[in-house]
């Protein structure tokens, strides 16, 4: 259940209840951005300036990742997920959302998230995860809209 918004850059993120944000509060657009799920299954992270993920041209790296979208309707959300080392629970995602306004033109938003993994797998709760659901409802904010 959405209730309020955020703005952070040039995007509004939907406050989505059950989960928890800091921002920087004495800015009315804030600079940086965590939201976290209280049981710690996940952990976003935006921050003003970030640059979007880039993937190691073929033979740069011998370590494994994944690289996965998700196309919605005036957006598509880009994944990279390094390999994950066999210790541990969780492991770091890089993503970015483009966005595209009503003039098809891209606007960019990237970011980091910790996701707790089990058996290799996402641990659902049923129904779509909440970090999906952010990702699928962050918009552009109206006066973040340039010509």
């Amino acid at each position: 259940m959405v209730q309020g918004k955020v703005l952070f850059d040039r995007f509004e993120f939907p406050v989505i209840r059950g989960l928890d944000y800091l921002m920087d509060e004495e800015n009315p657009s804030t600079d940086y951005l965590f939201i976290n799920e209280p049981r710690e299954r996940f952990s976003m992270y935006f921050e003003r300036g970030q640059k979007p993920f880039e993937v190691m041209e073929n033979g740069a790296t011998d370590k494994e990742y994944c690289l996965f979208q998700m196309r919605r309707p005036n957006r598509t959300i880009h994944f990279y997920c390094p390999e994950r080392l066999p210790d541990r629970e969780s492991v770091m995602w890089y993503f970015y959302v483009e966005i595209f306004d009503g003039n098809g033109r891209s606007h960019v938003l990237p970011g980091q998230m910790r996701v707790v993994l089990a058996d290799g797998c996402l641990r659902m709760s049923g129904g779509k995860e909440k970090f999906i659901e952010i990702l699928e409802n962050v918009q552009l904010a109206e006066a973040g809209i340039t010509a």
